[in-house]
């Protein structure tokens, strides 16, 4: 019976430990995320017309994407977002009009935000966009 308790105990605990790191893992992407601008390509162009997005991420959950033509630098106009954090995969849902874009694997390494690009569930590319 002492050694059936001493592994549910030890069970129990490895349970929470696993529980607990995943939640803040979401939350320490959440905090390098929030409040900042990203600039770099999410596959919004053509290529011979791309655009550059600018992310702003407010703590809200809601965003805008400042968008400019890259071989111009003229805006193209802003597309406001939702965003959230789960599992390490970074969602960004421009509505009905776009796909969402999921950045799976999302890290911040000093200035630059990298991660796998997916559109709709279809990986795309790695990218890495810039801290402004």
């Amino acid at each position: 019976m002492k050694l059936i308790k001493k592994y549910a105990g030890l069970l129990l605990m490895l349970t929470l430990l696993v529980g607990f790191t995943s939640c803040e893992d979401d939350e320490d992407i959440y905090d390098d995320l929030m409040g900042r601008t990203w600039v770099g390509d999410l596959w919004f162009g053509f290529d011979d017309d791309p655009i550059e997005s600018g992310i702003r991420l407010d703590s809200n959950g809601l965003g805008i994407d400042y968008q400019v033509y890259d071989y111009d630098g003229k805006p193209a106009g802003d597309l406001p977002f939702r965003w959230w954090v789960d599992y390490g995969t970074l969602y960004l849902d421009y509505s009905r009009s776009y796909a969402v874009r999921e950045i799976r694997g999302v890290r911040v390494r000093g200035r630059y935000l990298q991660g796998d690009l997916y559109l709709d569930g279809e990986y795309i590319d790695y990218i890495e966009l810039k801290m402004q």
